[in-house]
């Protein structure tokens, strides 16, 4: 099992393709597995991909003790020295989008460009999600007793999708966010959490001096598109892409179009 002793802790990650390096970070209580191979093999036809366990899921280890957001890009740049990558493209979804902009600040030597998926840039310069969803998303964290494995999965398809695309995509869908040979535990979902709610990079976005991607489903409803708006604002010469008719799942739901906007960005930084 390909694991580095990083940062203190042990990280699972695999790699495929070849090319510029690529790193992957993935959201909330997501591991390697929650990315489509379709996404994976798209990327991976073009450059190195290296994709990570997070700390707190998969096979990586799960401490329990507050992560923070700085925490987790040093995770991710253990890895990279391990393998001997100087410098990489980074990429991130969701919580992973805060963990990219984070490594971009505090890692601009070993960073080639930013991918922005789905993110914000947190605290008072966040906009919030509606408090329904909010409450939806305390139960996929701690679900009450009665809920099964598959009742938490289709909670949080209809916070990733559309409630038309869950319908017609019902049985697919939970198959393929149901992620139980490597669950998550409880404890690291609030420690993630705890990451996302104290993060603030807002005020070091101007900093950034690489090229920066920014892409959002324009109808989210967990993490609203207007955080993406406010991250490309501050970001000079950043750009920014709203895939229509998509929610926080853009990734998967028009992975094509998507993945299309980000093979088209990094090659022109690759020159």
């Amino acid at each position: 099992m390909p694991v580095i002793n990083a940062n203190g802790i042990d990280i699972y990650y695999e790699t495929r393709g070849e090319g510029s390096p690529l790193i992957l970070i993935n959201g909330w209580g997501g591991n390697l597995d929650s990315w489509s191979n379709e996404m994976v093999d798209l990327l991976a036809g073009k450059h190195r991909v290296v994709m990570m366990d997070n700390r707190g899921t998969g096979r990586s280890d799960k401490p329990d003790i507050p992560y923070s957001m700085d925490m987790m890009a040093a995770d991710a740049k253990g890895v990279l020295d391990a393998l001997d990558v100087e410098k990489a493209h980074v990429m991130g979804f969701s919580m992973g989008g805060a963990i990219t902009q984070t490594f971009g600040v505090n890692y601009p030597e070993t960073t080639l460009s930013l991918v922005i998926c789905g993110a914000s840039a947190g605290k008072e310069n966040s906009v919030s999600s509606d408090p329904k969803v909010q409450m939806d998303l305390a139960l996929i964290a701690n679900p009450s007793p009665e809920m099964t494995e598959r009742d938490v999965t289709i909670k949080l398809l209809y916070l990733l999708y559309s409630k038309e695309y869950v319908e017609a995509h019902l049985e697919e869908l939970v198959k393929d966010e149901t992620y139980s040979d490597y669950p998550t535990p409880s404890h690291a979902l609030m420690n993630q959490s705890h990451a996302i709610s104290t993060m603030d990079t807002y005020h070091h976005l101007p900093d950034l001096k690489v090229p920066v991607l920014v892409l959002t489903g324009n109808e989210d409803v967990l993490v609203p598109p207007e955080n993406s708006e406010k991250i490309a604002s501050q970001i000079p010469g950043s750009e920014l892409v709203m895939i229509p008719g998509c929610g926080h799942g853009f990734l998967k739901q028009k992975t094509g179009e998507s993945i299309g906007h980000i093979l088209r960005f990094l090659e022109k930084v690759n020159g």
